[in-house]
């Protein structure tokens, strides 16, 4: 070590002086105020513990051998501290010795504040050596500084300790009145803090309010909305399966646009209300393993109809997939709407739908055209909600703009990624990226069976044809169940819940019931129904176009079966109908070919 200078520690005045002096090598080597301050508050501790219970000791200060740092040695000769280690860990507290040697007080604080620290205790005495790091950009120290250095050392050692004292006074009164300052300044910004927080709150319920208002106006408007499509398209589709006779070739031409344009609104309508669902979080992933080949066969069925003449269809399955754990119906419903969107806008050429592994635990599946393209400044333009873009085909091809948004949601809560490529005028590819297997409760029991298979209902053995009541206040879907159920069911009607209680009590065989009626609800109903000892056993069959939440459904657990309106497909209806009535016991279930 390169010597500095030395103050011999006998009194309190000593170690002033020795606090003085530190503060005083500390500057001149450049630390910084707040450095000095610690420098000689960690020298202080060490020097005053040696002075109280060794009666003396003292302090070194130096350079080390590179000069790369401020060394100070602090030595006593009183008879030395027990278990070291112990009190540097913490294990155990420093305190007197009571025999007048160095108890350890002030070790641990005096040891955290420098970069080094070593001691050494015996029963001969005790020895404190600590350093600090010169700073990055400290001048050089070379002989000439260090023999200035000692130089004004020797003549501040002379100097009155007073002196001192009263600049640390100072020093500690303006850290004191900083303190103060700083003080406020943090109770002023967790003021500030604090209104911002309470106005994003208050942003994020009005936010989450308008989007709870918006998820239950689309519902209701949906139920309004899907109630007479549904009809309008089964009536439709009953004239153009010649129900009720021929029709003219105009005629025929007429119903054909009518059932086109409700399986349009009623597509539309799905889409909205979906897109509400999975903005207000109410959207629920069913997991189930499957194959993914089985589905893209399924879907293959579905889309093929669709298919122009001038553009082929292809499927392309890398071989040997591994199953898949997800949500099939959400998956089935992305690739429907991505193939056709590109279906619908490629005009001759091809539409390709691939299924592949990316890496060991995803699956890609892509679906590529030769169509018109998306210009590059589209490509994320496509994915907000109703926008439309511009070109020669849309005019004819105008679609709710929703198709693409909604499928991004859904690869979302499926844990994956939808993304598009696509150069304007050569076709487009959308890349759908998914986990193998996703983190979500199994799947319930489906809630609306669509079997391809129709099982025709005959009649169980009875004493004539058994009775089938339909609540329901809206006179189309009434119709359309009578319509579908009067060749070997009688069927009563109520338009209202009270006229359907009213006629419950008649004692049907059966009850279709509808849930949103504008006197009593369905929930309602069937409650009533389930209390009354006249009406309890008649089994509830409740058809609605109301979307049912898992609180809904809990509510209608004494139903037979819950069945949806739909337009998807007339085959799926009937057999739903059909296997309800197998549920309520009015019917045997026998395969036959009729649709």
């Amino acid at each position: 070590m390169i010597e500095l200078g030395l103050v011999d520690v006998r009194d309190d005045d000593d170690v002033v002086r020795a606090h003085q002096t530190t503060r005083t090598i500390a500057a001149q080597l450049g630390f910084s105020t707040f450095e000095q301050t610690r420098i000689a508050t960690a020298m202080s501790e060490i020097a005053r513990n040696a002075l109280t219970y060794a009666a003396g000791g003292s302090v070194t200060f130096g350079l080390d051998d590179h000069r790369e740092a401020l060394s100070i040695v602090v030595i006593d000769r009183g008879p030395g501290i027990a278990d070291v280690a112990a009190i540097l860990s913490g294990e155990r507290r420093a305190t007197a010795t009571g025999t007048g040697g160095v108890g350890g007080v002030g070790l641990p604080g005096a040891r955290r504040l420098m970069d080094s620290f070593a001691i050494e205790s015996s029963t001969a005495g005790t020895r404190v050596e600590m350093s600090k790091r010169l700073p990055r950009r400290a001048a050089k120290v070379d002989a000439g500084r260090i023999g200035a250095m000692r130089f004004q050392l020797a003549g501040q050692l002379a100097n009155d300790p007073s002196q001192e004292i009263r600049r640390l006074q100072r020093d500690i009164a303006e850290r004191d009145h900083r303190i103060v300052e700083l003080t406020e300044e943090l109770t002023e910004t967790n003021r500030g803090v604090m209104a911002l927080h309470a106005e994003l709150e208050d942003r994020a319920e009005y936010q989450r309010r308008a989007v709870e208002l918006r998820t239950r106006l689309l519902s209701e408007m949906g139920h309004e909305l899907r109630t007479p499509l549904h009809s309008l398209s089964t009536i439709s589709q009953f004239l153009i399966d010649r129900l009720d006779g021929e029709l003219t070739c105009e005629q025929d031409k007429q119903v054909r646009i009518i059932h086109e344009v409700a399986e349009t609104l009623t597509a539309y309508v799905n889409d909205l209300l979906d897109l509400a669902r999975t903005d207000a979080g109410r959207a629920v992933v069913h997991a189930s393993r499957f194959h993914v080949d089985g589905a893209l066969k399924a879907l293959r069925r579905i889309l093929q109809p669709l298919v122009p003449p001038q553009v082929a269809l292809r499927f392309e399955v890398e071989p040997d997939l591994p199953a898949m754990t997800g949500d099939e119906q959400k998956l089935s419903q992305v690739l429907r709407n991505l193939v056709a969107n590109a279906i619908k806008f490629t005009e001759r050429g091809f539409v390709a739908v691939r299924a592949r592994r990316a890496g060991a635990d995803r699956l890609v599946f892509e679906v590529a055209d030769s169509g018109i393209g998306i210009a590059p400044e589209h490509h994320e333009l496509i994915f907000h909600e109703f926008a439309q873009v511009d070109g020669h085909i849309q005019p004819r091809m105008r679609g709710s703009g929703l198709g693409l948004p909604l499928s991004r949601r859904l690869a979302e809560l499926l844990g994956g990624t939808l993304t598009v490529e696509s150069v304007l005028g050569a076709g487009s590819t959308f890349r759908l990226e998914l986990p193998l297997e996703i983190d979500a409760t199994p799947a319930a029991p489906a809630a609306e069976p669509a079997p391809i298979a129709v099982p025709l209902a005959t009649a169980a053995p009875r004493s004539g044809q058994p009775r089938i009541l339909v609540v329901d206040d809206d006179l189309a879907s009434r119709y359309v169940l009578k319509r579908w159920l009067t060749d070997r069911y009688i069927v009563d009607e109520a338009e209202s819940g009270h006229d359907g209680l009213r006629l419950a009590a008649t004692g049907p065989d059966a009850i279709f019931l509808d849930v949103v009626m504008p006197d009593l609800t369905g929930f309602e109903v069937i409650e009533r129904l389930k209390t009354d000892p006249v009406t309890r056993d008649i089994p509830v069959v409740v058809y609605t176009a109301l979307v049912l939440g898992v609180h809904d459904r809990s509510r209608l657990a004494d139903a037979v079966a819950i069945l949806r309106k739909s337009t998807s497909s007339r085959v799926a209806d009937r057999a739903a109908i059909e296997d309800a009535l197998v549920k309520a016991g009015v019917a045997s279930a026998t395969e036959d070919s009729r649709g």
